[in-house]
């Protein structure tokens, strides 16, 4: 992670997680992140199987020039570039392991570079988790200025995170594992 706002958003999961799953959507405390809610997001399964946000913040919103409560997560990525990341999405969901992907956001004139944190949630105390709680930070800061909003993401490289350090420049270490193309699969 090379942005220390992932890292404190990475760091709050990981102190609400216990017993190995999941926390539930309910422990999230939007005042503990308050500063950093331009840049969350959730997103959960709709009722027709398609993994779409729910809420995205203003930043999110900002860099696109569009709402994405209600959309299709796939609608956020390249259009010849969007499964891998659906599948990712898919397997953090499934494992109940975060992961962080390198992404660029882009349009016809910039590409900047930004991490996607996706971390697993749960909606009901006895269950896995079915949902994502989400960042998209940009890599460095002051936060780029885009003259005109960016089109899509593209993924550039990502990993699962393991490790449960909760103190910023403690090591977390990654697990690259490859997807099949069956959207929903857990990681081979």
């Amino acid at each position: 992670m090379r942005n220390q706002a992932t890292r404190a958003i990475f760091d709050y999961w990981i102190n609400l997680k216990r017993d190995g799953m999941a926390p539930l959507k309910t422990e999230i405390d939007p005042t503990a992140l308050r500063h950093l809610l331009p840049h969350l997001f959730m997103a959960a399964m709709d009722p027709a199987g398609t993994l779409a946000f729910r809420l995205a913040g203003t930043r999110i919103c900002e860099l696109f020039d569009r709402e994405f409560r209600g959309k299709p997560f796939a609608d956020v990525w390249q259009e010849t570039d969007h499964r891998q990341p659906v599948e990712i999405a898919h397997g953090v969901i499934h494992s109940q392991q975060p992961a962080l992907l390198d992404v660029r956001a882009s349009n016809s004139h910039i590409r900047h570079a930004y991490e996607m944190l996706l971390l697993p949630i749960r909606s009901v105390e006895a269950a896995p988790s079915d949902r994502i709680f989400g960042a998209l930070l940009p890599v460095v800061s002051p936060y780029p200025v885009t003259a005109t909003p960016a089109i899509f993401l593209t993924l550039e490289n990502w990993t699962f995170l393991t490790g449960g350090g909760s103190h910023f420049g403690v090591p977390v270490t990654g697990d690259r594992r490859s997807f099949s193309h069956t959207p929903g699969r857990s990681p081979s």
